[in-house]
């Protein structure tokens, strides 16, 4: 009788710790296509701007972010499910499901803060630096005013320089991986990659917290589980 009962939970022991490493190994895994729009509905996206009334020029569609976000991750090399999890259920939540593409909030919002991460000024200052399309413009707007100096006009002007699709939906993407002062974003920080390519929640409050620099939230967490939710069934049906 003994026997049987800790051979029963060897067994579910055995069982549960198989799980978690598939889970870990799907979470990890490279994922084998595009985000769809559907995809991004599903997350949280607008499948329409039609409610987005207070400022419309902003919104766009999952199905207008789709080919960006898809861009941005070939280009900065982002292609675990976990990690891809983490960077759009932050820009998700960051824009209002792409309804936003300053910060208006309290009104009339802070200088200088937007893209679809809602980066602060600083770092949106070292992203037009770091574009060559617009880093001669961003330079000459900022003059020889140290970062914390730039008038809050001349802030809005070199926010406009990256808020164009291309480069607004690939911010959270260049942020996580080449931004601060040894343009390695948080991938520098020991154990941020692979607690996000694990996607264990320990790794994405870490990167909440320590990347992001914020708090995190029973909103931030369901949207994140959500999405990557979403990613792994995704890969699932494809293999």
């Amino acid at each position: 009788m003994f026997s049987s009962i800790v051979f029963a939970a060897f067994v579910l022991l055995a069982s549960k710790m198989a799980n978690a490493a598939s889970f870990s190994q799907a979470a990890s895994r490279p994922s084998t296509g595009d985000v769809t729009s559907a995809e991004l509905i599903q997350m949280g996206a607008l499948p329409n701007c039609s409610t987005a009334t207070q400022f419309p020029d902003e919104c766009r569609t999952a199905k207008q972010a789709a080919p960006f976000i898809n861009q941005a991750f070939c280009d900065y090399n982002i292609s675990s499910n976990g990690e891809r999890a983490a960077l759009l259920s932050l820009i998700l939540f960051e824009s209002g499901g792409f309804e936003y593409n300053m910060n208006h909030f309290p009104a009339p919002g802070r200088p200088g803060q937007g893209t679809r991460n809602m980066m602060m000024f600083p770092f949106i200052f070292q992203y037009a630096l770091d574009t060559p399309s617009v880093a001669l413009q961003a330079q000459a707007l900022a003059g020889h005013n140290d970062v914390n100096d730039i008038p809050s006009d001349t802030q809005d002007a070199i926010r406009a320089l990256v808020l164009p699709d291309h480069l607004s939906f690939a911010s959270a993407m260049w942020f996580y991986t080449k931004s601060g002062d040894s343009k390695t974003g948080c991938t520098g920080t020991p154990g941020m990659v692979d607690g996000l390519r694990l996607a264990t929640l320990a790794g994405w409050e870490e990167y909440i917290t320590n990347c992001i620099f914020t708090t995190v939230t029973p909103e931030r967490q369901a949207l994140y589980e959500k999405t990557l939710d979403i990613l792994l069934a995704t890969t699932s049906g494809r293999n």
